[in-house]
């Protein structure tokens, strides 16, 4: 089985990946108390879940307004819906190597496509693809409640942004090896972090969409050889950002150190997200390559803009 559901089934072994993953927990608690992380990310005697494992490489998780989860496996060409309790299902297995995914106002997924230069757009109710048209590929992207779409290519160290009512248009500015990329929680800046580097840069949205000039914005933890691997992000309600890094997940404020959450598995952290559920309950979502973790956690997530 490469995918597992909510409720995994037991292996050759006569136990669940969740339950050799709660093995860990001790040592992972005790790494992540050492950073500052449980009493202020998580709620007292949370853990982590596997909610999916076996992946090629897990990316773009994104939520539908009813919570639905969307997910991609970039190097098999897949794109995912899941809903707790229910196994994965299989949307699309011709996705263009499609990575990170967001929701626009007009209630299409789009999905930056690393196959060719473009955005691959579903309308999901209608079971419809398109695309629209980018001067190169794209890894991650992020879109505003105002229709305007922002996405990066590292290769080329460049920005793409482009008004969806007028997808025709794109500008581009060139930025230092960018990847990560989200809308703060006002929407009036542009978070893009260098991938290589320690550094995630802030770009004034102004008021047709376009950016302005950029400034170091957070710094993260780095590990010895100075790459911090700055991938998915995701802003907070007060400000701050959670982002993954080569070390994991770092929470980053502009007037504190890095919060660090230590990864719970042997691979880096490549992508997070917060999600609410039917219940009103928040989980903090991280893919880790190959495997989709959620947990607890007492972050409250940015209103007010399409991620």
């Amino acid at each position: 089985m490469k995918h597992s559901p909510f409720k995994h089934p037991l292996d050759s072994r006569g136990e669940s990946p969740s339950a050799r993953l709660r093995k860990l927990l001790p040592l992972l608690v005790a790494a992540s108390l050492a950073a500052g992380a449980d009493d202020t990310v998580f709620p007292a005697g949370s853990s982590w879940e596997t909610v999916g494992e076996g992946y090629n490489i897990v990316e773009g998780i994104a939520a539908a307004k009813d919570g639905t989860l969307y997910l991609t496996d970039v190097p098999d060409n897949e794109l995912y819906r899941l809903e707790p309790g229910n196994p994965e299902f299989l949307l699309d297995k011709a996705t263009a190597k499609a990575n990170g995914l967001a929701f626009g106002p007009d209630g299409n997924l789009y999905a930056a496509s690393m196959a060719g230069p473009k955005v691959i757009v579903w309308n999901l109710p209608a079971g419809t693809r398109t695309q629209v048209a980018l001067p190169t590929p794209a890894n991650d992207l992020a879109i505003s409640a105002t229709g305007h779409l922002y996405c990066t290519w590292g290769a080329r160290n460049v920005v793409h942004h482009l008004d969806l009512a007028k997808p025709a248009q794109v500008t581009t500015l060139e930025t230092p090896n960018p990847n990560g990329i989200t809308i703060n929680h006002d929407g009036t800046e542009l978070w893009v972090g260098q991938f290589d580097g320690d550094t995630v840069h802030a770009f004034p949205i102004l008021a047709d969409g376009a950016l302005g000039p950029a400034r170091p914005a957070f710094k993260v933890k780095l590990p010895p050889d100075g790459k911090g691997l700055i991938d998915g992000m995701t802003p907070l309600a007060d400000g701050r950002l959670l982002v993954a890094t080569a070390l994991g997940l770092q929470v980053l404020s502009a007037t504190a150190p890095p919060v660090l959450i230590p990864n719970p598995t042997p691979h880096r952290a490549n992508y997070v997200r917060l999600i609410t559920d039917s219940t009103g309950k928040r989980w903090l979502y991280a893919a880790h390559v190959k495997s989709l973790l959620r947990r607890p956690t007492l972050l409250e997530p940015a209103r007010g803009t399409a991620r």
